[in-house]
């Protein structure tokens, strides 16, 4: 007999895992994106967060130069969220439907980033076109109703934006 210290109980047998090895009918890889052009989708995606920035940080003191009262300021910053509410699912769905040539994301992209544009223009000018429209110093009707305006389609054109912008980022990885 051996010695009882020496001697070993049989071990169980383990079983190796093994990776899933990919059928026959299967295709190549997906084809990998260029960095270059993430990078140029990323960067949109960044100018929609600088879009947002900027009216976070300096819309309320310019709303404040034109005299609007707190109580009018609060309902004016309501208009993001419920364009956000309605915009954001009504273009993913065109979106996601849409057959240009130009892809299904980019038509809206190009559309949202020109609104940007143009309400930025306006929300930075409504005192000059207040004062086109007659308005005086102590009374700016005209200036308050372009900025009103002017913020509304900012936010309705960031929210164009957004949606297919981060829609085009997940298309384009997968």
């Amino acid at each position: 007999m051996g010695n009882p210290n020496t001697e070993t109980a049989p071990q169980p047998k383990r079983h190796r895992k093994t990776k899933p090895q990919p059928s026959s009918s299967s295709s190549a890889p997906p084809a990998r994106v260029p960095l270059r052009q993430l990078l140029k989708v990323a960067s949109v995606a960044g100018g929609i967060q600088f879009g947002w920035a900027l009216q976070l940080s300096l819309l309320t003191p310019y709303v404040q130069q034109l005299g609007i009262p707190h109580a009018w300021a609060s309902i004016i910053w309501l208009c993001g969220p419920l364009s956000g509410l309605f915009v954001q699912p009504l273009v993913g769905l065109l979106s996601d439907r849409c057959t240009s040539r130009f892809g299904r994301r980019r038509p809206f992209i190009f559309a949202g980033a020109l609104s940007i544009i143009v309400s930025v223009l306006i929300i930075g000018h409504a005192a000059d076109i207040g004062w086109w429209f007659g308005d005086t110093f102590n009374h700016r009707p005209w200036a308050v109703a372009a900025f009103v305006f002017g913020f509304w389609i900012l936010d309705v054109a960031n929210n164009v934006t957004q949606g297919p912008c981060r829609a085009l980022l997940g298309d384009l990885t997968d």
